[in-house]
This record gives structure tokens, C-alpha cells and sequence, in this order.
């Protein structure tokens, strides 16, 4: 019987080992699967995150080109600004036309408008450098027949130092013409009107007070355009290339049409500075621009100090100028060649152009 029951054991051994083993094989398959899935829902979860990550990289460069400026620029305006239909109504229907964002809000001071810019890095956007205060006519006569109009200025300098102040008034021009004539017609009214020194005020904003303008609208409608026109500007300055001295200066200059690389030259910023220096002609500054292609080219001779200054100043007196024919039939000339060294070398920022050309 021993030796029969020993054979049964060793099945039931080898029997429970294949059990183990199964489930064992079993448990590695779940846990394949579930690495599998785990690897699966990653994978996902990383796809999503570099497609958010994409998509906010995009709208970031697309903000920072300004390319959505409008979109991005919101103004806060005082629910005082809007409490008569008649401005409310051509203020906030505008807004709708050009698709501009405005929000009606209480602002610290009552009767402005404010402005900020929302990008995709910023929680809490900051507000842009200006403020605009609505006032209507009589609302404005009566501030500064008691004095109290330049206190106002005073209390919008102290709260927003570094902002730009607008007052835009409402029908003033049209309001005080009123008042004059019904005051004229009846002279013999109790209630007598004083005309408040509204130019005497108005010349003091300007005179008096860095950055504070004031602006009279003829109506409603004229009101919302102002409006609207600023909230466009303040959304794209903020993305204009700033201007240099030279660059304002080369924007007033004119590239004559039978210029062969005409809008090629316009793109050289060397071309450009030339051109921004005072009284130096298209024609004169090609010329260089022909013989020197960079304004480190031309500087590197200048600051040779082999070369005496006189060698210096009439460096490019004999480059040859085209003429309308296409032929160098003129020369640059000492002046010129004077005036181009001595402003680009010039130790003093505030000389003036004419000093340039002083022998």
C-alpha cells in the first residue's frame, strides 16, 4: 500500500506544481498587460501634454508677434461711464463691431477707463500705462468752477504715477454755447450761470502737467470712436519695433523709384543709418553703401590708427555717385565725406548736424 501511495503522492505534487505554474504564467500574463496598458495611457497622457505644450507655445509666439493683439487687449471700464444710454449705447455697440473685449467693472476712481493686455504667461495681467476719464459737459464745468478739477488731476497722478491721463469730455463746446445763450436771453433769471475758465484750465494741462491731454467730442458716436481707436492703438504699441535716433530719421527719407534694388536697400539697416544721417541724399549714401556693405567695414578704416584724421574725414571723397542715367559722373565730395565721419565718430550724442560739416 506504500508503495502504491507513492506514486499518487508524487502526482498530486507534480499536479499542484503545474497549478502553481499556471498561475503563476497566468499572473505574468495580467502583469504584462497591465504594463502594457500603463505604457499605452502614458503614452497618451504625453501626447496630450506636448500637444498643450505645442498649442501654448504657439499662442505664445503668436501673442509676443502680435499677431493677436486685439484678442488679447480687455478694457475695464467704470459702470459710471456707461450709466446714460445714449454713450453706453454707441460705446459698447462699437466695442461689438470691432470685436473688441471690454469688461464693466468698478475702477478705484470713478468715471475712467483702464486697459490690460492678457497673455498666455501671465495670471494676473498688468495694467497698461494709461487712463481715461468720460466726463460729461456739465459734470466738467462744474469740477472746475469749484475748483476741485486740478485736485482731481492730482489724485489720478498720485494713484497712477507712471500712466499717461486723457480727459474726454462730452458735447463741452456745445454745452457752455447753450448755457451762454439762455443766460443771455434770460439776464433777468435768479439763477445766474458763470462761464468756468474752461481754455484757461485746458491750456494749464498742457503747460503744467507731464502727460495729461484732454480730448471734446462733438457726440456719442465721435466719444466710442476715440475710444475704440485707443484701445486699438495701446494693443499695438506694445508690439511696434522701437524706433532709434537714426531710424526716425531714415523713416522720413524717400528712396528715388529708379533705384534698381529699391525695397532690397530699404531692408539694409547699414543703407537705412546712412540715409539718417542729415542732408546725405539716397545717391550719396549708395555710393558708400557701394564700397563699405557694413558699417563695420567703414569703421575699421576709420579707427585705423595709421590713418591721420584728415585722411579719415575725405575717405569717401572720390566714390562715384550714379546718376538718373545709371552713369558716375559725380563724386561724393569732401563735404559729404566730412560729414559721414564725423557723425558716426562723434564723441558728443547731442552734436547737432550742422557741426558735422564745420571745418
Amino acid at each position: 500500500m506504500e508503495e502504491n501511495a507513492r506514486p499518487i503522492n508524487e502526482r498530486k505534487v507534480k499536479q499542484g506544481r503545474k497549478r502553481l505554474n499556471k498561475e503563476e504564467k497566468d499572473k505574468m500574463i495580467e502583469e504584462k498587460k497591465r504594463q502594457r496598458e500603463e505604457k499605452r495611457k502614458q503614452k497618451e497622457a504625453d501626447k496630450i501634454k506636448q500637444a498643450e505644450q505645442k498649442k501654448l507655445a504657439k499662442e505664445k509666439a503668436d501673442w509676443g508677434s502680435g499677431k493677436n493683439a486685439l484678442e488679447s487687449i480687455v478694457a475695464k471700464i467704470d459702470p459710471k461711464v456707461i450709466e446714460t444710454g445714449s454713450i453706453a449705447g454707441a460705446l459698447l455697440t462699437m466695442f461689438s463691431e470691432k470685436k473688441l473685449t471690454y469688461q464693466v467693472e468698478r475702477n478705484p476712481m470713478r468715471g475712467s477707463i483702464l486697459w490690460k493686455m492678457v497673455s498666455p504667461s501671465d495670471q494676473e495681467p498688468a495694467l497698461e500705462p494709461y487712463i481715461l476719464f468720460v466726463l460729461h459737459a456739465e459734470e466738467f464745468c462744474d469740477l472746475i468752477s469749484s475748483g476741485k478739477f486740478l485736485d482731481h488731476v492730482l489724485e489720478a497722478r498720485s494713484l497712477y504715477p507712471t500712466f499717461t491721463i486723457c480727459y474726454v469730455t462730452h458735447k463741452l463746446m456745445k454745452y457752455i454755447y447753450d448755457r451762454d445763450q439762455s443766460q443771455y436771453k434770460n439776464s433777468d433769471s435768479s439763477n445766474r450761470w458763470k462761464r468756468p475758465p474752461v481754455e484757461q484750465v485746458l491750456c494749464k494741462l498742457v503747460t503744467h502737467y507731464d502727460r495729461v491731454h484732454s480730448k471734446d467730442c462733438a457726440d456719442e458716436d465721435q466719444l466710442a470712436e476715440h475710444v475704440v481707436r485707443l484701445t486699438t492703438s495701446l494693443a499695438k504699441c506694445k508690439f511696434r519695433k522701437q524706433l532709434s535716433w537714426l531710424s526716425v530719421q531714415a523713416n522720413g527719407v524717400i528712396v528715388p523709384n529708379d533705384f534698381v534694388n529699391k525695397d532690397q536697400l530699404k531692408k539694409d539697416t547699414w543703407f537705412m543709418s546712412l540715409l539718417a544721417i542729415p542732408k546725405v541724399k539716397p545717391r550719396l549714401a549708395l555710393a558708400i553703401w557701394k564700397k563699405y556693405r557694413t558699417m563695420r567695414s567703414l569703421l575699421s578704416v576709420y579707427m585705423d590708427p595709421n590713418k591721420s584724421n584728415r585722411e579719415k574725414e575725405l575717405l569717401l571723397k572720390d566714390l562715384k555717385c550714379e546718376d538718373n542715367l545709371g552713369e558716375e559722373s559725380k563724386k561724393v565730395g569732401p563735404v559729404y565725406s566730412r560729414r559721414v565721419y564725423r557723425m558716426l565718430m562723434a564723441e558728443n550724442g547731442a552734436m547737432e548736424a550742422e557741426e558735422a560739416v564745420k571745418p
